[in-house]
């Protein structure tokens, strides 16, 4: 959905992608964004013409290439690395292993706070879209778990699963709520409709749109990208 191409989170080394740096791909990578820079998206030349067109052109320039110029290259790769945030599903397991261990070290954190200052709370940590990964966290003090069993009348972990549910669902956004998966499947559609028709002078067949590798298949292939 186009939810799950602008959703991103956890700026954490965890989810880096950490493959060793190719020359000639940091090398063409340059060249092909300096010969689409000014052109708006959808104008821009795909990656595989680009190399096609110009290939001859391109051996000889990357052959003729230093050391240090080949090193550059791959520095403005590593810069991109290290100042991108990548998509949650690039690795699921990771985020979740990430976001319970800044819980763990949040509770260890609130816990000392009240015995060393007496506040009681709670607190309560649910995703916010169906397509988020991490289950609902939670933190209550003694008294604050005791006010939420005895005058809400439901236990902590419930009160969480109602939130999330609330929350994933959009219920109370709009008057007359269609079901979240017919929006997915409506974004999808609308997203296919927009790239066919981009696309449409570019390449003679059918191109799907591709989520699990966006910015690979999509992006970089056909220069094309989502914005909204």
């Amino acid at each position: 959905s186009l939810k799950w191409t602008r959703v991103q989170l956890l700026k954490s080394q965890n989810l880096r992608d950490r493959r060793r740096i190719n020359s000639w791909n940091a090398f063409i990578r340059a060249k092909l964004r300096k010969a689409n820079a000014g052109h708006d998206r959808g104008d821009r030349v795909i990656l595989t013409q680009f190399v096609a067109r110009n290939k001859d052109d391109l051996r000889v320039a990357y052959k003729n290439l230093t050391p240090a110029q080949q090193e550059a290259y791959n520095a403005e790769v590593r810069v991109a690395r290290d100042t991108k945030v990548m998509v949650v599903r690039s690795n699921p397991k990771a985020v979740s292993h990430t976001v319970s261990a800044a819980f763990a070290n949040m509770d260890r954190e609130w816990t000392a706070l009240c015995a060393q200052t007496g506040l009681e709370g709670f607190y309560i940590a649910i995703r916010g879209t169906v397509e988020d990964l991490p289950e609902p966290k939670v933190f209550f003090t003694q008294k604050a778990e005791n006010f939420v069993r005895t005058v809400l009348d439901i236990e902590p972990h419930r009160l969480a699963l109602r939130l999330e549910s609330w929350v994933v669902s959009g219920l109370g956004m709009t008057k007359h709520q269609r079901p979240l998966n017919k929006l997915i499947s409506e974004c999808r559609a609308l997203i296919q409709e927009e790239l066919d028709y981009i696309l449409t002078k570019k390449v003679s067949t059918n191109v799907k749109m591709n989520y699990t590798n966006y910015e690979r298949r999509i992006v970089e292939r056909y220069g094309v990208m989502l914005t909204g």
